[in-house]
């Protein structure tokens, strides 16, 4: 059951970390802690994207308990660690802690991404 638990873990992730690039749409990814409070915060700033910017922004939430790989790939020490890529599906900023909505989209508007 563990290792059924980890295989569907590295599917969704590889989806998850995929799915940006395929869609051809601006991306914030999370890092994230199931009980980390700002994490918590954070995702609620990432519901208001996928609200308000549906089709145009895309947002995933990666929990690095199921996925310690990636936690070892983006060297995180903190969380929520934010990822952001552009419609190539390369990633061109990173950030720790919590991020208004303004903030996020000034990050894409400095990079001169549309969305």
């Amino acid at each position: 059951m563990k290792a059924l638990k980890k295989i569907i873990s590295v599917v969704l992730l590889v989806f998850v970390m995929c799915s940006a690039a395929s869609a051809a749409l601006p991306a914030v990814i999370m890092l994230a802690s199931h009980d980390e409070p700002t994490c918590q915060r954070m995702s609620e700033v990432l519901s208001e994207i996928n609200q308000k910017y549906r089709g145009r922004i895309s947002t995933s939430i990666v929990y690095l308990e199921e996925n310690q790989d990636i936690a070892k790939k983006y060297n995180v020490r903190y969380v929520p660690t934010l990822i952001f890529r552009d419609t190539d599906g390369k990633d061109f900023a990173g950030g720790v802690g919590y991020k208004t909505l303004q903030e996020v989209l000034r990050v894409f508007a400095a990079a001169h991404i549309k969305y």
